[in-house]
């Protein structure tokens, strides 16, 4: 996959079009038919992005992503798009739709199609959408593909479902409209080492600011260190400020420094008070009781 960071010419591609926050399985449509348009006309498939949310530009009211760029281009990658476009916003918000599609779209990448998700935009006051991009067709020579909305469990998948899903720290839910499990990444730093003097060694990272925040509580996550998974029990709480701690289960390593990768599975419970070591000890006993549980319980229902 080639990524650039400024225009190009990529004569003759498969176009994929949208923010793709979250790159939901709604945004897998998308890619995937502009990948199988590309093969099919043995050309490159191409995503136009943008580095950073649209909202956050046009409105006060900040958007929580779900994914870092960083993270969104690795995924782009395992999807198999062949070349990724990063702009910045601010440089085109102002542009009419049809002076955007012509003097960018059409003039550096001549596609042959376009995918877009049934709600995508661009332009001023978001002039262009998929009927603009259905009546230029003939006139540019292209093919537009408009993925409808795409259903699961009588939910329709889309960012601001699976933000609010996240926000009630309900994984199950929103990891199934993802098609993955929402995870954090970052480096194992040294804590106060309370955990380890109670019997349940933890790891503790700082949680990502640019990623959307999950509620304060305890989690049944899957800790993935150099390409190996372990189950764990996650702790992000506020004492005075955030921290999160994960105990892995099972896992007595010198990771410091290292990068892991933590994906929520499920919510164990709230935060909660103890008064005294033992009845936290005996909690955190029944927390990982709850990993077995829950597993045992998900394998039966595969």
């Amino acid at each position: 996959m080639q990524i650039f960071d400024e225009l190009v010419y990529i004569q003759k591609t498969s176009l994929a079009l949208g923010f793709f926050d979250g790159l939901h399985l709604g945004h897998n449509v998308v890619l995937k038919n502009a990948i199988h348009i590309a093969k099919e006309n043995n050309t490159q498939s191409c995503a136009v992005i943008f580095k950073n949310h649209p909202l956050n530009i046009l409105s006060q009211n900040k958007i929580e992503q779900i994914l870092t760029l960083d993270e969104k281009l690795s995924i782009l990658k395992k999807i198999g798009i062949d070349n990724v476009i990063i702009l910045n916003f601010e440089d085109f918000s102002s542009m009419r739709a049809e002076n955007y599609f012509k003097n960018v779209l059409i003039k550096y990448f001549s596609p042959i199609a376009i995918t877009t998700g049934f709600n995508h935009s661009f332009g001023f006051n978001r002039e262009g959408n998929p009927e603009f991009l259905r009546e230029n067709q003939d006139k540019y020579n292209y093919k537009y593909y408009e993925v409808p909305p795409f259903v699961v469990h009588n939910n329709i998948v889309s960012c601001s479902v699976i933000r609010n899903l996240l926000h009630l720290g309900n994984f199950q839910e929103a990891n199934e409209l993802l098609g993955y499990n929402f995870f954090i990444q970052g480096t194992v730093i040294k804590g106060e080492q309370i955990a380890s003097k109670l019997g349940f060694p933890s790891a503790n990272i700082n949680y990502p600011l640019d990623k959307i925040q999950t509620p304060y509580g305890v989690y049944y996550v899957l800790v993935n260190i150099e390409g190996k998974e372990y189950n764990g029990v996650l702790n992000h709480t506020m004492t005075p400020s955030p921290k999160t701690e994960v105990h892995i289960i099972n896992f007595d390593k010198n990771i410091y420094n290292q990068k892991i990768k933590i994906s929520f599975i499920a919510k164990i419970r709230n935060q909660m008070d103890f008064d005294t070591t033992e009845k936290l000890q005996a909690q955190i006993k029944r927390d990982i009781a709850f990993t077995e549980i829950y597993k045992y319980f998900l394998h039966k229902s595969h």
